[in-house]
């Protein structure tokens, strides 16, 4: 019982006291854990491929941001539109749903960035997946999301999101780098 009650008391130091902290952190973790995942499943796919570490970095940098970002964004939809009732819930959906081609669009940017590809590049790249990415995130994040905002804790709704974008991040870093893949292994997708 005391691992137990030691491992809770740490889980709640995290989650109150140092919930940026925390934030950040996991989305380090998870933006890195979805692009390890997706690097070995291209390993498996074509022949000589290697591991990127710098690639892992770059999805990770990206991570640390979201989680900042995400910290204060999650915190300004529950002060905005506090409690669970089927309007603020509404709300918060409707301005995720508004906010995600923007922060898509910022996210090809600084994964173009960090990876030194032209901005004009980038911009190319956002605007050829940027109707399969919305649709995804509006076919399957928003209805999640509203799990998120009519159940979760709201110390934990970033813990939530993190955790249920790890298919999403898998797939996040498939389309910023299928074209590499597809130029460097000469395989259509």
């Amino acid at each position: 019982m005391k691992i137990y009650s030691r491992l809770k008391n740490i889980a709640d130091q995290l989650f109150s006291k140092h919930l940026l902290v925390t934030n950040t952190s996991l989305g380090i973790f998870f933006l890195g854990l979805g692009d390890a995942i997706q690097q070995n499943i291209e390993k498996k796919l074509y022949i000589g491929k290697e591991y990127e570490t710098k690639r892992t970095r770059n999805m990770m940098v990206s991570g640390s941001i979201f989680g900042v970002a995400g910290h204060y964004w999650y915190q300004f939809l529950d002060r905005k539109f506090p409690g669970t009732t089927v309007r603020h819930v509404a709300k918060k959906l409707l301005l995720e749903m508004a906010i995600g081609p923007p922060v898509f669009f910022g996210f090809f940017l600084t994964i173009g960035y960090l990876e030194g590809k032209p901005v004009k590049s980038s911009i190319e790249e956002f605007k050829k997946n940027a109707l399969v990415i919305c649709a995804a995130d509006w076919a399957v994040y928003a209805p999640l999301q509203a799990v998120n905002f009519f159940y979760v804790h709201p110390k934990y709704r970033l813990l939530y999101v993190f955790v249920l974008c790890l298919a999403y991040d898998v797939f996040m870093s498939y389309i910023l780098h299928k074209e590499d893949n597809m130029r460097l292994h000469g395989r259509k997708e």
